[in-house]
């Protein structure tokens, strides 16, 4: 059944809508860009008809307006430097007396071996009886002036197959006239002469490919030799104020190449246009579909009966393959045969001119890996359900995947990993008068309340508690990129905390009135103990760091404080800055703030004295800060933070220190 299901979802992306154009518009330029550029073909060149030429010879910007005699004189350079065959992708329409039209024709005759461009025109006439498909389209070849078609060894047209708007193909007979060879399949037959097909062994490279034009296929696939000007380009400058180029045996194309865009206006969009723009010009595209036919180097789009069948082998091969792996194995393997796949689909493109789809490969791998998985899966929800039913009330919810994904052979041990994480520790105030007051059974249910009110906004905000201890908690918020991100979780899970718990009453009256310290820093999270007892816990500096901080709201009357670490750039959290501390055990000191909901009129309008107090505490003047904290407390009563900076303040003034803390770090007691 997997075998099945590969082999159709591989089908499908071979044969659905829009398949052929995803791969051409993706696979085909990756396998060009693997394969790079190929040597610059010997056998033909291209005279370039540019605007680097027009001002080297002082001719018109607009290529349509140069004189004939400047294209006669290239074709008898190209002549005498021995072309085997000259084609002209311009097109002569009507005659221009005096513009060296005698000069160009007798150019033509000479060379004996020129093909020059024709336009196909096409006439729509209406059938009896109208209707939308009532019509008839007739393709004629419209010939260069007569005097030049009749000097010319051939005239052909060269009309591009888009799909849908760029160019992969060519054809060597036009689609409307069969029989009438396009520029450079005439170029072919030109430069071949007249031939009996098939044709021996002894037969040069022109006449072989000449007659497999013309017993093959109409419409061929590109083989680019690389991007824009990859074919050998000699601008008419060069040629007309150079010495006569070596040309034995070669194929010349005149046409009109830049070197840059915009300039080129004659371009097609192929699978090698330059990310800057520049598409290959149609004299190019040309020699390029002559070089492919005299060297027989057309891709070649490999049969339906071949990719039927691989496609099948493949999917055979690929459920047999992955039965045995278990996922992190058989990722693993899919990216092996993923990497296979494409190098197999590039040695063919690059070695045999074999084109085979990619998609449908990649689709089977990944088809079959997650129908492995699946099937895999199945057999082992059941007992994967019942060891998260065991665990999750006592682990962390990642720990608890880990352990159901673990196999029988394989079995689980969490593993300690060392991060950055987010903490936050809780206290409730009054728990010890509570205990000692209450029976077990009771206590246990007012904990369980307490616990489900103080841990809702910690999953809300992702956060991972890993220790609960008597009214003690412990959150993690692990910081691996967004580290702003983690960090204004945990200080909004802080304030939900606070508003769940005011409405949370205890036997007797009262609450459990909880305090919170948060920090950010290095940290292990792992099994913790021996023999046969372990813990899952968080072990750090930065747990001992939020534990302090949480300590220090007993002493400044506080309910949230964290760290600047914590809060340093958090948008939308209310916080205000209380000082600098040496927490009890601690060497370094830190600049603490307390987070605060919504403030109310008294807070915010003694928001400015506290501030202008704590920096005259922190520079060291006593008086200033006196007078601040003061102001302060007289705007607001309830400022606990700025009573006990006055209770400091008045020991300094009983006598009871000698000075300020220096830098107004307050070094808290052990």
């Amino acid at each position: 059944m997997l075998a099945a299901a590969a082999w159709v979802a591989g089908l499908a992306a071979w044969q659905l809508p829009g398949a052929d154009r995803l791969e051409r518009e993706l696979t085909l330029p990756w396998l060009f860009a693997s394969r790079g550029p190929l040597p610059e073909p010997a056998e033909a060149v291209i005279f370039a008809i540019d605007s680097s030429s027009a001002a080297r010879l002082g001719l018109p910007s607009r290529f349509a307006d140069w004189p004939r005699r400047i294209y006669a004189e290239l074709i008898r350079r190209a002549t005498a430097g021995g072309a085997s065959v000259i084609a002209v992708d311009v097109f002569f329409a009507r005659p221009r007396l005096g513009d060296g039209d005698a000069a160009l024709a007798a150019a033509i005759a000479e060379a004996g071996n020129v093909v020059l461009f024709g336009q196909m025109k096409r006439q729509v006439q209406a059938l009896p009886g109208g209707g939308a498909d009532g019509q008839l389209q007739i393709d004629t070849l419209q010939r260069p002036h007569r005097a030049f078609a009749d000097a010319a060894a051939a005239v052909a047209p060269f009309v591009l197959p888009k799909s849908p708007a760029r160019v992969d193909t060519v054809w060597t007979q036009h689609p409307a006239a069969p029989g009438l060879a396009t520029l450079p399949a005439a170029a072919v037959r030109v430069q071949a002469g007249d031939i009996d097909c098939p044709v021996g062994a002894a037969a040069t490279p022109a006449q072989q490919a000449a007659c497999e034009l013309a017993l093959g296929p109409q419409e061929r696939m590109l083989n680019f030799y690389g991007p824009p000007r990859s074919v050998r380009i000699v601008s008419a400058a060069e040629v007309l104020l150079g010495e006569a180029p070596d040309l034995t045996g070669r194929a010349v194309f005149v046409g009109h190449v830049e070197p840059y865009f915009p300039n080129q206006t004659d371009s097609f969009l192929t699978a090698v246009s330059r990310p800057d723009g520049l598409d290959l010009s149609g004299v190019e595209i040309a020699a390029t579909a002559y070089l492919n036919a005299l060297r027989r180097e057309f891709l070649v789009p490999a049969s339906p009966l071949a990719i039927t069948a691989g496609l099948l082998v493949t999917a055979i091969g690929l459920a047999v393959a992955f039965a045995p792996f278990r996922p992190p194995a058989a990722g693993a393997l899919a990216l092996l045969l993923a990497g296979a796949a494409g190098m197999v689909v590039l040695a063919a493109f690059g070695h045999r001119q074999l084109w085979l789809p990619l998609a449908p490969w990649l689709v089977q791998i990944v088809v079959a890996l997650l129908g492995a998985l699946a099937l895999r899966a199945r057999h082992s929800g059941r007992e994967r359900a019942q060891v998260a039913a065991e665990f999750r009330h006592y682990l962390p919810a990642h720990v608890v995947s880990r352990i159901a994904r673990a196999s029988a052979d394989a079995p689980a041990r969490p593993a300690s990993t060392q991060q950055q994480a987010a903490c936050l520790v809780s206290d409730a105030a009054g728990y010890a008068t509570l205990a000692e007051h209450l029976p077990p059974g009771e206590l246990r249910e007012l904990m369980n309340r307490y616990y489900a009110a103080l841990l809702a906004p910690v999953s809300a905000q992702g956060g991972i508690v890993t220790d609960i201890v008597g009214d003690s908690a412990l959150a993690l918020w692990p910081i691996n990129r967004a580290d702003l991100a983690q960090r204004l979780r945990a200080c909004r899970a802080a304030l939900d905390i606070q508003a769940a718990l005011t409405a949370f009453a205890v036997p007797g009256g009262g609450g459990l009135p909880t305090r919170i310290g948060l920090h950010v820093g290095e940290l292990i999270l792992g099994p913790v103990g021996a023999l046969d007892h372990f813990e899952y816990r968080a072990i750090g500096d930065a747990v001992n760091t939020a534990s302090r901080i949480e300590g220090l709201n007993k002493h400044l009357g506080t309910r949230i404080l964290a760290s600047a670490a914590t809060i340093s750039g958090l948008p939308g959290i209310d916080s205000r800055h209380v000082g600098r501390f040496q927490l009890a055990g601690k060497a370094q000191a830190l600049d603490i703030h307390e987070l605060l909901p919504v403030p109310s009129p008294a807070q915010a309008a003694a928001r400015a004295p506290f501030a202008a107090a704590l920096g005259a505490f922190e520079a060291g003047d006593a008086v200033g800060a006196r007078r601040d904290f003061q102001a302060a407390l007289a705007i607001d009563p309830d400022d606990t933070v700025a009573a006990f900076y006055l209770k400091i303040l008045h020991g300094l003034q009983q006598g009871l220190s000698d000075k300020l803390p220096k830098d107004g770090v307050i070094v808290m007691p052990k």
